[in-house]
Order: structure tokens, then sequence, then C-alpha cells
């Protein structure tokens, strides 16, 4: 009985050991649907291509500015390559890829229209050519991009999208203020079923929120130093005219020294005229530097701003995917419960059906043992009879 017990126990543990390895499975997958991997793609690229749009802006009003004297060319070079890199960084980091992909190429086809025939025509005087180059250059870059990432009838779609909103929304100055694009593509997409139905699982909303955190960390201290230098251009305080200022001070200074010594009272009327300018030239000098701190600090603010709307972005993919995290492990482990319970009912059934084959075997090996002695005996007792000769 001892042996059979422990044949049972060895089958039970059998059993146990299959049944646990078959149906107990534990993995951990965060609520949220992934982008399609073309989406994904998409994404990559509008971004490098944007960052790629405002190093060659930059690098063409850099050229424009250093082949000029002109302080009002140098200013729209300057608020050029802050409005490319805002709206640019605005359009390529939408949260729905295809839209960011939309925007970021219909921005490159205002602005070569906004340059070739708009109101940014004439703003670089001689050397507009250069701005439009690079403008053109950008557009066609931008629909080849468009080609690449999306499907024929997509891009048949996109581009008559693109086309429209760029021929009804112009773009008036340099700030490249912009009517959304977003309710446009909306309708297209509805149309082609081409809109995500989410912006990503999480850990893809975690990789966007810090591609997000280093764009900042790259565009930002660019765009405040040009907002700097467009503010310094601006408020007329220039260093020349502050050398000029004082040598021509400093002049007449010496005049007055070499008057005093013949014509002392002609000396003293014109020490207080030039008291007198002085004073207006120095309060000038600190009205121009006050609007030009203005600015600065209007600029400091809204940095802060953006700052903090994105803080308040990441803060919410952080809580988003805790909450996610959470409701996974609530999800999962009352699914090993489930699990376990139905395993601990199968492993009861089982048992029972073991059970009752074992008691079975049981009788029949008890019939065996028992009555193959007997059925032998019988049989050998007939035997015998027979070969006994009859008395």
């Amino acid at each position: 009985m001892n042996s059979i017990r422990r044949v049972l126990a060895s089958a039970l543990g059998a059993v146990a050991a299959l049944a646990l390895a078959g149906c107990v499975s534990f993995s951990l997958e965060v609520p949220g649907e992934p982008l399609p991997p073309e989406q994904l793609r998409a994404r990559v690229e509008t971004r490098q291509y944007a960052a790629d749009f405002v190093e060659r802006v930059a690098r063409t009003a850099d050229l424009i500015a250093a082949g000029t004297e002109d302080a009002a060319i140098r200013a729209n070079t300057l608020r050029w390559k802050i409005g490319a890199s805002t709206a640019s960084r605005r359009a390529a980091y939408r949260a729905e890829p295809p839209l960011a992909l939309a925007d970021t190429w219909a921005f490159a086809v205002q602005m070569e229209a906004f340059f070739r025939e708009g109101a940014g025509k004439a703003l670089f005087g001689s050397q507009q050519q250069a701005a439009l180059d690079t403008a053109q250059a950008l557009a066609r870059e931008a629909d080849a991009l468009a080609a690449r990432r999306l499907d024929a009838g997509e891009l048949a779609a996109y581009r008559k999208l693109v086309g429209e909103y760029a021929a009804s929304e112009r773009l008036s100055d340099l700030s490249f203020a912009r009517a959304p694009i977003g309710p446009l593509w909306r309708e297209t997409a509805a149309r082609d079923a081409a809109a995500p139905k989410s912006a990503g699982a999480a850990s893809e909303a975690r990789a966007d929120a810090t591609d997000r955190l280093d764009v900042y960390g790259q565009r930002i201290p660019d765009e405040l130093r040009w907002r700097a230098e467009l503010a310094y251009l601006e408020s007329g305080f220039q260093g020349a005219d502050v050398s000029r200022t004082l040598k021509r001070f400093e002049e007449e200074f010496t005049k007055l020294s070499a008057l005093a010594q013949t014509q002392p009272e002609i000396a003293m009327q014109r020490l207080a005229e030039l008291k007198v300018e002085l004073v207006r030239v120095s309060e000038s000098f600190d009205q121009r530097w006050g609007q030009t701190l203005g600015v600065l600090q209007v600029e400091r603010a809204a940095l802060v701003k953006d700052l903090e709307a994105m803080r308040a972005a990441m803060d919410a993919t952080i809580e988003r995917e805790r909450k996610a995290l959470y409701a996974a492990i609530s999800a999962e482990r009352a699914a090993l419960a489930g699990d376990t319970t139905r395993i601990g009912k199968e492993l009861l059934a089982k048992l029972g059906e073991v059970v009752a084959e074992a008691l079975l075997l049981l009788c029949l090996l008890v019939l065996i043992l028992l009555g193959l002695p007997f059925l032998f005996g019988f049989l050998a007792g007939r035997a015998v009879a027979r070969r006994s000769p009859p008395g």
C-alpha cells in the first residue's frame, strides 16, 4: 500500500506541475495601443527634418546678416530664425505623427510662398534670393519626406490638403503665426481611416516626452539668444553710437577747459548747455536699455511658461504610466487568482479521477490476487479428479 501511495503522490505532482506550466503565465503589458511602425518612422523622420530645417534657415540668415550693414535687414534675419525655429518645432512635435508630417510640410510650403510672392518677398533687399532658394529647397524636401512615408492614396490626399491650406492661410510676417491645420487634417484622416486610435503605448509616450525635452534643451538657448540680439537691435542702443557720443562730449570738455582760461562766463554757459544735453542723452540711453530689459523679461516669461507646460506634460505622462502600470498589475493579479482557482478545481477533478482509477485497479488487483489461487486450485482439483480411477 505504501508503494501505491508513493506512485499516486508522484503522479499528482507531475499532473500539478504540467497544469501550472501550461495554465499559469505572467506577462505585464502596459495598456495603450502601440503606434504602427510606419507612423513611428514618420515621427522620427519628421523631427529630423525639422531639426535640419532650423539649421538651414539659421545658416542662410547668418550669411545674409554678414553681408549687410542695414539694421532692418539684420533684424529680419533674427526674426526669421526665431519664427522658423518656433513654428517648425510646434509643427513637428504634434502628438499624432501623420498630423506632425502634414503640419511640417504645410509650413514649408507656406514659407516658400511667403518669400516668393507673399508679404516676405522684399525683406532682405538684394539678398532676397538666398532666402527664397533655402525656402524652396526645404519645401521640396518636405514633399519628398511625405512621398517616402505615405502610400499613393494618402500622398494624394495630403498633397491636396497641404496645397489648399497653404493657399488659403498665407503667412503675414516673420513671426509665422499660423492657423491650425488640425481640423482639416482630421477630416482627411477620417475619410482615409488614417488617424491613429491613440498617442501610442506608454513606452512610446515616454520616448516622445524625452524627445521634447531634448529639443527644448537644444532650441530654447538659441531662441533666447536670438531674441536678446533682436531686442538690442530694436532698442537702437548701439555701441558705436555710445562711443561717438562719449567722444563728442570729451572733445567739448577739452574745448571748455581751454575757453575757461580766457572767457569763463561763456565757458560756464556752455557747460550748463552740455549738462542739459548730457542728461537728455543719459535718459535716452536709460529708456532704450529699459525697453530692452522689458523685452527680455517678456521673453523670459514666455520661456518659463513653455517650460512649465512641458513639465506639466511630463507629469501627466508619468501619472498616466503609473496608473496604467497599477491597472496592469491589478489585472494580472486578478487573472493569476482566477488561474489559481481554476487550477485548484482542475486538480481536485484530476485527483478524483486518479483516486477512482486507483481504486478500480486496486480492486482488480485484489480480485486477481485472490481469484487466481482459487482458480488454479479449482482447475487442479478437477484435473486430479479426472485422472483418478473410479473407486
